[in-house]
């Protein structure tokens, strides 16, 4: 079965721990993908980065000082000098290695789900399809570019593109494995007919961080294909 078009239903829900289980660890980090791992998440989400000499991180932010015992640009860091660096919040943690993560989902069985930052595309996948089939990984970015450039790298690989609109949906949708996000923090502002014209032309679609177990549960009920996801578990539904 394919796992990133099966049905959603709140029974199987399919949601994805942003950034890891960050509620008990800091996000991006090595426990907080266990622990998402752990609550069995469908999907763990992480960011991509590459330091400054080519290996690829775990890390959101472009520089290191809101998390770090450390200041300045992730690229400005070699990963040796990198890997010295302590969460502030946690002293134990380091930044992942983009590859730990990798290894994290394949234990626990979670879809890769990649968000493309400062990295390299082709680094990105090599490293992903060295442990995952193509139809097994997520590869999104709020650039389109990104995407399509994934797409002519690798046929497989389905493409989600974050905060999209209804003319980059239908331009996805010709390219085919793909999803998209719209850009709706309440559900009362989806457009009427935009979730089912986004499923009609064959893209799966998300909205905005489900943060409450009654938010996710609406959001089922919509249709959605997959819902990202700060703080609630398939145990809360």
């Amino acid at each position: 079965m394919d796992r990133i078009y099966q049905r959603q239903t709140l029974d199987q829900p399919k949601l994805i721990a942003h950034r890891g289980f960050a509620v008990s660890a800091p996000q991006n980090s090595l426990s907080a993908f266990r622990a998402a791992g752990e609550r069995g998440f469908w999907a763990i989400e992480t960011d991509v980065r590459a330091a400054g000499d080519g290996v690829l991180v775990c890390c959101h932010d472009g520089t290191v000082d809101s998390l770090y015992d450390g200041t300045g640009a992730v690229e400005a860091y070699a990963w040796a000098e990198l890997s010295r660096l302590r969460c502030r919040d946690a002293r134990t943690e380091r930044m992942p290695l983009f590859s730990e993560y990798l290894d994290i989902c394949r234990t626990y069985g979670a879809v890769p789900f990649l968000e493309i930052k400062t990295a390299p595309v082709a680094a990105v996948l090599a490293e992903a399809l060295a442990r995952f089939k193509p139809e097994e990984i997520v590869l999104s970015s709020l650039r389109l570019e990104h995407l399509l450039e994934a797409r002519s790298l690798c046929e497989g690989v389905f493409l989600h593109h974050i905060f999209s609109d209804p003319e980059q949906m239908i331009h996805l949708s010709e390219l085919g494995r793909c999803g998209v996000s719209y850009k709706y923090a309440d559900l009362k502002e989806v457009p009427p007919g935009l979730i089912e014209e986004t499923r009609r032309r064959g893209v799966l679609v998300c909205l905005r961080a489900g943060d409450t177990p009654e938010a996710v549960r609406r959001m089922i009920a919509l249709g959605l294909d997959y819902i990202p996801t700060n703080c609630v578990t398939k145990e809360q539904l």
